[in-house]
């Protein structure tokens, strides 16, 4: 027992000090001893086991006071890659993502409604090939693959239960992929692949309890509490879409009746936009939106309203300290952001308006692909 406390002590050290020079490069060895409590002797013999495997780097000397120059380390960004994708209605995204977060190269390729599960998984597994030769990857660096996709992940299984987006249901999306890439394969919920890319280096770095919206074809959230992805019992926790506004509304793709998402959502959006004109899709709403056409500012009014309901609601039940706004629909429409702030203002309890802070998605596109594409890493990684 005491020797394997001691080989756990040990991994703990070593995964310390490479986070610590992962996050503060260039540092010198003394400083990480100074960071950590830890003794030169054994900085030196930990920076050399690093660097033998591939991880640390020697760089440039600097001049550290008087006297001797100070050797400064850093992380070898090319040590290994992981694989981020995302699965949406209409696009798959693929990116090669180094060591310190990096995305190499991002494809996007288009996806039809109408095709099967093993056509996109095709489609994947072939574009994914093609990114790895073209970037000249060795396959013995790229340590896995993560995917975020909307739905209900069963993300301990590798299986889709259900989405509604997708039209998949009870797919073993994990093990069908990693048989057709021969990598290891994690999946889960697209919002919360996010907020690890937001906790990573977005809205979100630095703090302990944060809240991301997206709002799109659908709308869901994921939450970081206390600095830990929040998924409830069955990795269900924060979708809000499916939170009942209206028990005589709209059916819902659930089966229910008066569902957040068919206020929201941008199939809903644009069914009821049909009532009113022919139109082909979300954006000849945003344009008539623009153009200050009074049914669709009445619809977007409308959307407004329900997200900003549902910023006031989760902060009552979760009070997080920041909620970040994401999703096609206020990117591809930032002119919405003023409404909705100004009925956050308007329905936000009192003594929580004091304190949260309401943000939007530094990431942009990226968020998932990115977020996926850590999540491998911090799952798979594990230094002996």
């Amino acid at each position: 027992m005491e020797k394997q406390d001691q080989l756990l002590m040990k991994k703990q050290n070593k995964n310390l000090v490479l986070e610590i020079i992962k996050n503060q490069s260039p540092i010198s060895r003394m400083e990480i001893a100074k960071i950590t409590g830890m003794s030169p002797t054994s900085i030196t013999r930990i920076v050399n086991e690093l660097h033998l495997q591939g991880f640390v780097k020697e760089t440039e000397l600097v001049t550290s006071g008087v006297g001797r120059k100070a050797v400064l380390l850093d992380v070898c960004d090319d040590v290994f890659f992981t694989i981020g994708v995302e699965i949406d209605k209409f696009i798959i995204k693929i990116g090669i993502v180094n060591y310190v977060g990096e995305i190499v190269e991002l494809r996007r390729i288009p996806r039809l409604e109408s095709e099967s599960y093993f056509e996109t998984l095709e489609k994947v597994n072939m574009n994914l090939k093609e990114l790895i030769e073209k970037n000249r990857i060795p396959h013995q660096r790229i340590i896995g693959i993560g995917v975020g996709l909307p739905g209900f992940i069963d993300n301990q299984n590798g299986v889709v239960k259900v989405s509604d987006q997708l039209k998949w249901k009870n797919v073993n999306l994990a093990e069908d992929l990693k048989q057709l890439t021969a990598f290891e394969v994690m999946i889960d919920n697209e919002l919360k692949m996010k907020i690890v890319a937001e906790d990573f280096k977005g809205s979100a770095k630095n703090s302990h309890h944060a809240v991301l919206v997206g709002i799109g074809s659908g709308i869901g959230s994921a939450m970081i509490l206390n600095g830990e992805i929040y998924r409830g019992d069955s990795n269900n926790a924060g979708e809000i879409g499916h939170t009942v506004i209206n028990p005589t509304g709209n059916v819902c793709n659930c089966g229910k009746i008066g569902c957040l998402a068919t206020y929201i959502s941008e199939g809903a959006i644009v069914g009821d936009a049909r009532k009113v004109k022919e139109i082909d899709s979300i954006l000849d709403v945003f344009e008539a939106y623009r153009n200050g056409e009074s049914w669709a500012h009445n619809l977007m009014d409308r959307t407004t309203t329900y997200i900003a309901l549902a910023v006031s609601n989760i902060l009552c039940l979760y009070n997080p300290e920041m909620i970040i706004l994401s999703g096609d629909t206020i990117e591809r429409l930032p002119e919405i952001k003023q409404p909705i702030e100004q009925k956050c203002d308007l329905y936000i309890w009192e003594p929580l308006k004091e304190r949260v802070k309401i943000v939007y998605s530094q990431l942009g596109e990226h968020g998932v692909v990115l977020g996926a594409a850590i999540q491998i890493q911090n799952l798979l990684l594990d230094l002996e």
